[in-house]
């Protein structure tokens, strides 16, 4: 019973290897002493108790009663929703704490990025998921204002169910081929119904996303392969910004109104 492929699983839902060997040894028994385990696994046998009773303690495997100190293992299906459990919990508090942490954190980062050398000021991401967690992340962190240039490839695309806008002042340009695929189109009028102020524009010279004129995220298309690869860049410099944003006005002035697009 005490195979790797059963050890490992329960190992990742939160088991030690000793504890995991322990359970393991118990299944297909009535029960078992402490030290008829240690014969049976590699546990040494100072360390059979605590392992034992570490399990108890979760539930794992219960003390039966008696002069003889013996234990039963849990069925499988009980022991493995106990340990999802416990995890859910665990990760709940790693959750909390990583909020807290990153709460108190963040006033010192943005102080930090004022006095930044200019390499600082640029991030590279070459990688399209985690483009989108770090413009997603931009997004989320804004405090006035985010605009936008948007063109395809639509790097992930979400569901109209799911879309959300931030809630902050938000005005993007689509590219007028974005509308002529069904999905992106009603993604844009979903977008424009949460209350993103839409306009069309026929081309755009490249996707760009501008929070707060203080960060700017662009993508520059892989010339080998433009329609579906690109790399993302995001600049923390209000000069940069603050230019492009200038640039996003003139465009803004010349798009059409979405409610105006035949």
């Amino acid at each position: 019973m005490d195979t790797a492929a059963n050890v490992a699983g329960l190992v990742d839902l939160g088991l030690t290897r000793y504890e995991a060997r322990a359970y393991l040894a118990l299944i297909g028994r009535q029960d078992a002493t402490p030290a008829e385990i240690a014969r049976s696994t590699p546990i040494p046998r100072q360390r059979v108790y605590d392992v034992l009773a570490s399990l108890a303690e979760r539930g794992v495997v219960v003390h039966v009663p008696g002069q003889t100190l013996r234990y039963r293992a849990q069925p499988p299906d009980r022991v493995a929703e106990r340990l999802i459990a416990i995890r859910r919990r665990e990760l709940d508090r790693v959750a909390d704490t990583a909020t807290v942490i990153a709460g108190e954190l963040l006033p010192q980062y943005r102080s930090g990025l004022a006095h930044a050398e200019h390499t600082d000021y640029v991030e590279v991401l070459r990688d399209a998921e985690h483009a989108v967690q770090r413009v997603e992340q931009l997004w989320a962190e804004a405090r006035r204002e985010v605009v936008s240039l948007v063109r395809s490839p639509y790097l992930a695309l979400p569901v109209p169910e799911e879309a959300t806008v931030p809630e902050v002042v938000e005005r993007a340009i689509y590219e007028r081929s974005m509308l002529d695929d069904e999905r992106t189109s009603e993604l844009v009028h979903t977008f424009a119904a949460l209350g993103e102020q839409v306009r069309v524009a026929e081309n755009l010279p490249l996707k760009l996303t501008i929070v707060d004129e203080r960060s700017v995220a662009f993508n520059l298309p892989h010339a080998a392969d433009a329609d579906s690869s690109a790399t993302t860049l995001v600049v923390h410099n209000q000069a940069l910004a603050a230019t492009l944003k200038v640039a996003f006005e003139v465009l803004w002035t010349q798009a059409t109104p979405l409610d105006d697009v035949r």
